[in-house]
């Protein structure tokens, strides 16, 4: 038997998630994840696939527990729910930036990869999000995510050539002038 999960509606999810990055994400990562996530419910505002929205709610949500739970401040954050003065809230709000801040400097791995049959589902306009995303996100790695991150990068690239007709990799004789 599967347990069904509740879903929270689009706009409270969405306004969950940006406060999530503000309280659990780096500055760098803040700055990304905002713009992603803006853009990807702004994007998918008018569907009306019941199937397609339920996917998209659930996807989003996992995202939203995954940033929640790896947050180092996670802990920090649960302890100071409802802090007695606001000068605790200040001492609190300092230390959760200087941890993040730490997390960056020490190139410190932040998130989590992609399972590879989640990968393997997504058309080519998914892919070639995914593959500008991923570009955008390099200048936040250490050299060894990086190594492995190429390695990721030429299994999609394969991927995507695969399901391009054969002309398409050819290189023809196009008009050179």
């Amino acid at each position: 038997m599967s347990v069904q999960k509740t879903l929270i509606p689009p706009l409270t999810l969405y306004r969950q998630i940006l406060r999530a990055h503000r309280v659990h994400l780096p500055p760098q990562l803040r700055i990304l994840g905002d713009g992603y996530v803006k853009a990807e419910f702004h994007r998918h505002k008018d569907v009306e696939n019941p199937l397609y929205i339920v996917g998209f709610l659930e996807q989003w949500q996992d995202y939203l527990n995954h940033v929640v739970s790896s947050s180092p401040n996670a802990q920090a954050q649960q302890h100071t729910s409802s802090p007695s003065s606001s000068s605790v809230a200040s001492s609190v709000e300092k230390t959760r930036e200087q941890t993040l801040e730490q997390i960056v400097a020490q190139g410190k791995p932040f998130g989590r990869k992609l399972d590879l049959a989640l990968v393997e589902k997504m058309n080519d306009q998914q892919l070639g999000q995914l593959y500008e995303l991923r570009k955008e996100t390099l200048g936040l790695q250490s050299q060894q995510e990086l190594e492995e991150l190429a390695k990721e990068e030429a299994h999609l690239l394969e991927k995507v050539a695969a399901t391009l007709p054969e002309s398409a990799l050819s290189p023809s004789s196009s008009s050179s002038n």
